[in-house]
C-alpha cells in the first residue's frame, strides 16, 4: 500500500471519528437541556423573552412577553433539532458510502425521530416539566428540515463537482 493511500485512510478515519465525537457531544447537550429542571428552564426562557420583547416593544405587556417566550421556545425546538438532523445525517453520510448512503439517511431519520420523542416523553419525569406532543412534533419537524438540508447540500455538491 502506498503512502498516499495510507494517508487518505487515516484522514477518512479521522473525519469519521471527529464527526462521530461531535455528534455525541451534540446529543449529550440535547439531553442535558431537555432534562433541565422546569423552574430553571422557565427562568431562562422568560429572561430571554423579557429582553427580546423589550427590544421589540417600548413597554412590553405580560401577554407580549408570554408570546415572545412561546416563539423562543418553538424556535429553540426547531433550531436545536435542525442541527441534530443536519449533523446526524452528515455523520451517517460520512460513515456510509455509495449506495448505502440512503441507509444512513434512513438511520439518521430513525435516530432523530427517537430522540425527538424521547426527549419530550422523559420530561414528564423531570420536576416541573411536562410532556407536550406539540413539542415532540416541533422536534421532529426541525430534524426533518436538517436532514433535508443535508441531503440537498450533498446533491448540490455532487452537481457542482460534476459541472466543474
Amino acid at each position: 500500500m502506498n503512502k498516499n493511500k495510507k494517508n487518505q485512510i487515516f484522514l477518512e478515519l479521522g473525519v469519521i471519528a471527529v464527526s462521530f465525537a461531535a455528534l455525541l457531544l451534540l446529543l449529550y447537550f440535547v439531553i442535558v437541556v431537555s432534562f433541565q429542571n422546569g423552574a430553571a428552564s422557565v427562568d431562562v426562557t422568560m429572561r430571554m423573552a423579557e429582553h427580546v420583547a423589550g427590544r421589540i416593544f417600548e413597554q412590553p405587556t405580560l401577554d407580549q412577553i408570554s408570546a415572545t417566550a412561546r416563539m423562543i421556545r418553538f424556535g429553540a425546538h426547531l433550531g436545536l433539532f435542525f442541527v441534530v438532523g443536519f449533523v446526524t445525517t452528515f455523520v451517517s453520510m460520512v460513515v456510509f458510502r455509495r449506495y448505502y448512503r440512503i441507509l444512513g439517511v434512513i438511520g439518521a431519520g430513525a435516530v432523530c425521530y427517537a430522540l425527538a420523542y424521547y426527549t419530550e416523553y422523559y420530561k414528564q419525569f423531570v420536576e416541573g416539566r411536562h410532556f407536550h406532543q406539540s413539542d415532540a412534533t416541533l422536534n421532529w419537524y426541525g430534524s426533518v428540515a436538517g436532514i433535508f438540508c443535508m441531503v440537498v447540500s450533498y446533491f448540490l455538491n455532487r452537481l457542482l463537482v460534476k459541472l466543474s
